[in-house]
């Protein structure tokens, strides 16, 4: 079985500068049959700090003799980012039974937008300025976009 997993974490880059409310958005949902996704999102006022998500990868059915557990982690792994690699980005996998997790956290203070666009992680709004920030309003568009319900979380 050939199937394409996705894993959207992507965001919109816009230049400018923001304020100083905090606030934290999660954004919840089912990607496809297979795929779920928790989205946690730090920010302050319109700039995105902190992103960290759980793909939880649910391939009961699919784990046979001949495309053990190991078959799924391995194609997971090859169609994702090599998030380790880029400055500011932390990934780890869990694998268990027949359910593949991937943990990722973005810190959007430490990390090269270049470097996380070039990688596809993040898109642009358009435009050759400089990125300066990640936009929470886009980042909430492009998670609902992708099928995802996103709530601002209150007492944070």
């Amino acid at each position: 079985m050939k199937k394409l997993f996705f894993v959207f974490l992507f965001a919109t880059m816009i230049t400018g500068c923001g304020g100083s409310e905090k606030t934290t958005t999660v954004c919840k949902g089912n990607i496809d049959e297979l795929t779920t996704n928790t989205t946690t999102i730090e920010s302050s006022d319109d700039q995105v700090e902190i992103m960290r998500a759980e793909v939880v990868y649910d391939v009961t059915g699919y784990v046979t003799d001949t495309f053990p557990i190991e078959y799924w982690e391995s194609q997971l792994k090859s169609i994702n980012v090599d998030y380790d690699s880029l400055d500011g980005v932390t990934a780890k996998w869990d694998v268990d039974d027949t359910i593949i997790t991937l943990n990722v956290e973005i810190d959007y203070t430490k990390a090269d937008f270049d470097q996380l666009a070039d990688a596809g992680v993040i898109t642009t709004s358009g435009g050759e300025d400089e990125i300066t920030y990640i936009s929470l309003e886009q980042t909430i568009k492009e998670q609902e976009n992708a099928g995802l319900t996103c709530k601002e979380q209150i007492g944070r």
